[in-house]
């Protein structure tokens, strides 16, 4: 299991989205659009599944995978 990250357009850093989730999960989710607040630089970012990576811990290194 792991969380939903995606990337602020503003600062180029990641933001986790709170939602925890895995590759399948994932893989089986229609496209959908959502928006979330910004800790980095303030505003709201709209992101889709082609924005989105899951970030796990596997075997004691943290790995990023495309969503979608």
């Amino acid at each position: 299991m792991g969380v939903l990250v995606t990337i602020c357009p503003v600062t180029g850093r990641k933001i986790e989205t709170g939602i925890e989730t895995d590759q399948l999960s994932m893989a089986r989710t229609p496209h959908f659009v959502a928006r979330i607040d910004c800790p980095h630089c303030g505003t709201e970012h709209e992101f889709s599944n082609a924005d989105i990576f899951v970030c796990e811990m596997v075997d004691g290194v943290i790995r990023y995978s495309r969503a979608a």
